[in-house]
């Protein structure tokens, strides 16, 4: 199967970079807070805002934490399926380059001519898309996997991948539901 995956908050924990700058700022929120909510929305604007330019200098994603199971799970599906990295990296354009270093340190098994750099998801052909924001399954042709994360819990989605070490698992099966 062709498999894109998305990188923040799939296998980027982009999440705690902006929550490791907002606690800076004097915030702290429990779990309860931030579920089903994104964290900018439970701050002021001028801190929303203020994430947002620290989000368009970029460099913020090249120095992330890497999601449990990430590594492992895509060591695993890249040896009986085609698996590019599919982020929506043109929303912050300077992080490109710190998004494609990221990757070729943390993700070596995934080539580098196998990262796609966009905006719209939509024109993805893959078989599957993992993602943590099921908005980008609408207009996508293939299954959408929603990647779980506080801020989509409570979304109804036709699959969610709760971990990483549930993923070649959940693959496999819906590479037999696809060819029945």
């Amino acid at each position: 199967m062709r498999i894109a995956i998305d990188m923040d908050e799939v296998l980027a924990d982009t999440n705690a970079a902006k929550l490791t700058f907002l606690r800076e700022r004097g915030y702290s929120f429990t779990e309860d807070e931030m579920t089903g909510r994104k964290v900018t929305e439970l701050v002021s604007d001028e801190d929303a805002a203020r994430v947002e330019t620290m989000l368009h200098r970029g460099v913020v994603f090249g120095n992330v934490d890497v999601i449990e199971g990430a590594q492992e799970a895509l060591a695993r599906l890249v040896e009986d399926h085609e698996v590019y990295i599919a982020t929506a990296a043109m929303e912050y354009p300077a992080s490109c380059v710190h998004k494609v270093a990221w990757m070729e340190r943390h993700f070596p098994m995934v080539p580098v001519l196998n990262l796609v750099l966009c905006g719209d998801k939509s024109i993805i052909a893959a078989d599957v898309l993992i993602d943590d924001s099921p908005r980008h399954f609408e207009n996508f042709g293939g299954i959408g996997v929603c990647f779980d994360a506080l801020h989509n819990r409570g979304q109804d989605v036709a699959h969610r991948l709760m971990r990483w070490s549930d993923a070649p698992d959940l693959i496999d099966r819906l590479e037999q539901e696809r060819a029945q």
